[in-house]
């Protein structure tokens, strides 16, 4: 009987980015960590986030800095 050999270790892979989680959230209390976790899928074009947006009711933050606009109301007199 002839074995297959593994290319793709699904496993090695969940491990390797639940390790490269941990070192980016060192430190962070756990509201820090869910407030980053919210601002990368407000910024994210991935389809997870744009799921996560369209079932909580929000929408995509543009990740471009530009200044706000200044809008004023004239009052009727």
């Amino acid at each position: 009987m002839k074995t297959k050999t593994k290319r793709f270790d699904c496993v090695k892979m969940k491990n390797d980015i639940q390790a490269a989680m941990l070192r980016e959230y060192r430190g962070l209390s756990d509201a820090e960590i869910q407030a980053r976790i919210e601002q990368d899928l407000a910024t994210s074009d991935a389809p997870a986030a744009r799921m996560w947006r369209e079932l909580t009711g929000r929408q995509a933050i543009s990740k471009v800095a530009e200044t706000p606009a200044k809008y004023t109301a004239k009052r009727k007199r």
